[in-house]
């Protein structure tokens, strides 16, 4: 679940990925809240939603997951992206690369 929460904290990344994505469940989305985060992200994205998508089986789900990692993480701008956690990550990443204690 917190792939899908880096991916919909940025998104304009999201709507590069996916110009169709439904605007609405992007914009209903609050970074980092406990909401099942692929569902949402499937309703904004896949034709038929988390409901069509669930259908399909575990395998597919995670077909679907890793393809939005490839077609969303390109556009992801990590000054933009919203979501805590991941702006958590990319800060210690920043001091590890600057050799600064946690």
């Amino acid at each position: 679940e917190e792939g899908e929460a880096w991916l919909l904290g940025d998104p304009d990344a999201v709507l590069a990925a996916y110009p169709k994505a439904n605007r609405r469940t992007l914009e209903s989305y609050t970074p980092d809240t406990i909401c099942g985060t692929w569902e949402l992200l499937a309703d904004a994205v896949f034709p038929g939603g988390s409901s069509d998508l669930s259908g399909r089986g575990g395998h597919e789900i995670g077909r679907a997951k890793y393809q939005w990692a490839q077609m969303i993480t390109p556009h992801v701008d990590v000054n933009r992206n919203g979501s805590p956690s991941f702006r958590a990550f990319c800060d210690g990443i920043m001091r590890l690369a600057e050799g600064s204690p946690t």
